[in-house]
């Protein structure tokens, strides 16, 4: 089954003092090893992770560099292709939701065919469902 990681799940995993870390690395720690599951992330994430982790927190750009690397060796990175665009668009305009960029990376889950999108947004957990894709929390 493909999971496709939302960008406050990769910061908890990457940044271990955040409030949601806890529970999303327990959660990521206790399902990795599962052979059923293939975990990805919006690779379009990684220039707000260096931003966050660099600029918010301080942390030094390499060790951060070396970091999503890491993350990017064990997670995916899947990428937003224009498809995921104009279908985004189209929900957003049918007001699915209100948020463009929420609609855009679950659009881009559709496209891997995705089952699962976790993350700890919560309009995005009211939500529930995007199309064939359960929208959970750790």
């Amino acid at each position: 089954m493909k999971i496709l990681l939302d960008a406050n799940i990769c910061l908890d995993l990457l940044d271990t003092s955040r409030p949601t870390s806890k529970r999303s690395v327990e959660w990521y720690l206790a399902n990795k090893d599962n052979e059923e599951y293939e975990f990805f992330f919006s690779g379009d994430f990684i220039t707000t992770f260096y931003y966050v982790l660099t600029e918010k927190r301080k942390y030094d750009s390499k060790a951060t560099l070396l970091a999503i690397e890491a993350l990017s060796e064990e997670i995916v990175p899947h990428y937003i292709v224009h498809n995921d665009f104009t279908n985004a668009k189209e929900a957003f305009f049918n007001n699915l939701c209100e948020d463009f960029e929420d609609l855009l990376i679950l659009s881009s889950a559709s496209c891997i065919d995705a089952k699962l999108f976790v993350t700890n947004d919560k309009k995005l957990l009211q939500l529930g469902k995007y199309q064939n894709i359960k929208i959970v929390t750790p």
